[in-house]
C-alpha cells in the first residue's frame, strides 16, 4: 500500500458513516461528535494523521451512491464527492467479484471502489452579488479576443462532463457520481438541479463548469477550460449573470486563494447555516436560451 492508500484507509476507518439521507439534516452534529469520539493526540507535525483529521471534520462516508441521499446533500448546500479507496478486505468486495476469483488470483491485486462523500465545510467562500469583483480585463476581452462568443445553460450537460474528466482525469467525480448527476441534471425537481454553464465560439465549447441551484443559490462544483483567460471569462459571466437575475448568492466552495478575486467571503458553518435559512422556498431557474456574452458589457 502507498501513502495514498492509508491515507483513504484512514479517512474511510474514521469518518461518519451515513446510511440514509435524513441523516444529513443533522450533519454537522454528526461529524464534530465523531470527531471527538475518534480524536486523536498527535503533534501537529504529523502531516499525514492532520490530513485525516480536517478531512473527518468536514466529510462523512456513504457505502453507496444513492440517489435520495445526494439530492438531500444538494438541498443542504453540501457537496457529494467521492472517495476512491483500496479494497483491504474481502468483505468490502461485491459477490460477483467474489465468486469469478478465487482466494489465491485476489491476493496481492489493487481493486479500488469508489465510495460517496458528503462534504460539508468548516469554512467555505460565498460571494453575495453586493461584493461580486468582476475583473476590469472582461470588457477589453469582449471587445477583443471574446467578441461573438455566448454563454448558455444545460446545452450539453454531457459534453461539459465530459471535458472537465478530460482536464482532471483525477478528479473526484467518479462514475456513480457522474450517473447520479447527469440523472438529477435530467430530472431536476423543486428543490435541486444539477446545471452546467457553458462558454461557446463558433459552435465549440471553450470553457464551462458543472455546479447545484437549491432555493436562490448557485453552487459551483467543478469546471474546464480550453482557451487562455476563458475560465476566468465563465466565471465572471456567470457571477453577473448570478447578481443580475435575483440570486442570493454564488457559492464557490473550498478556500482557494484565487477565488477571493471574484469578492468571496469565508464563511463558517453557523453562518453557512444562517445563509440557507434564509433562500426562497421556490428553486431558481436558469434560462434556456443563448446568452450573448457582449450584453454584460453594459454591467461593466
Amino acid at each position: 500500500m502507498d501513502i495514498q492508500d492509508i491515507y483513504t484507509q484512514m479517512v474511510y476507518d474514521n469518518a461518519a458513516k451515513i446510511s440514509s439521507a435524513c441523516e444529513l439534516e443533522k450533519l454537522d452534529q454528526m461529524l464534530e461528535t465523531n470527531f471527538v469520539r475518534n480524536c486523536w493526540l498527535f503533534n501537529d507535525s504529523d502531516g499525514l494523521e492532520c490530513s485525516v483529521k480536517e478531512t473527518v471534520f468536514e466529510e462523512a462516508v456513504c457505502e453507496t451512491f444513492d440517489e435520495e441521499t445526494i439530492r438531500k446533500a444538494l438541498e443542504l448546500g453540501f457537496y457529494p464527492m467521492s472517495l476512491k479507496k483500496r479494497v483491504t478486505r474481502l468483505s468490502e468486495l461485491p459477490e460477483t467479484e467474489l465468486n469469478s476469483r478465487t482466494l489465491d488470483q485476489l491476493m496481492g491485486l489493487e481493486i479500488y471502489r469508489n465510495i460517496l462523500t458528503v462534504k460539508y465545510h468548516m469554512n467555505k467562500l460565498i460571494v453575495f452579488p453586493e461584493d461580486l469583483h468582476v475583473t476590469k480585463k472582461m470588457a477589453v476581452w469582449l471587445k477583443g479576443k471574446f467578441a461573438g462568443y455566448t454563454m448558455t445553460f444545460n446545452r450539453d450537460f454531457d459534453l461539459c462532463i465530459e471535458e472537465i474528466l478530460n482536464a482532471y482525469p483525477e478528479t473526484w467525480l467518479c462514475p456513480e457520481l457522474v450517473e447520479k448527476f447527469k440523472l438529477i441534471n435530467r430530472n431536476p425537481d423543486h428543490t435541486v438541479s444539477v446545471d452546467s454553464v457553458e462558454i461557446w465560439h463558433d459552435g465549440t465549447l471553450v470553457a464551462g463548469e458543472i455546479g447545484f441551484i437549491t432555493g436562490n443559490a448557485y453552487a459551483s462544483l467543478s469546471g474546464f477550460h480550453k482557451e487562455d483567460d476563458s475560465g476566468t471569462l465563465q466565471m465572471c459571466a456567470l457571477g453577473l449573470y448570478l447578481k443580475e437575475n435575483g440570486f442570493a448568492y454564488w457559492d464557490l466552495g473550498m478556500e482557494l486563494e484565487y477565488k477571493y478575486r471574484y469578492g468571496a467571503t469565508a464563511c463558517d458553518r453557523e453562518m453557512q447555516m444562517d445563509h440557507w435559512k434564509s433562500l426562497s422556498k421556490k428553486k431558481a431557474e436558469f434560462p434556456k436560451e443563448e446568452i450573448p456574452l457582449a450584453l454584460f458589457l453594459e454591467k461593466l
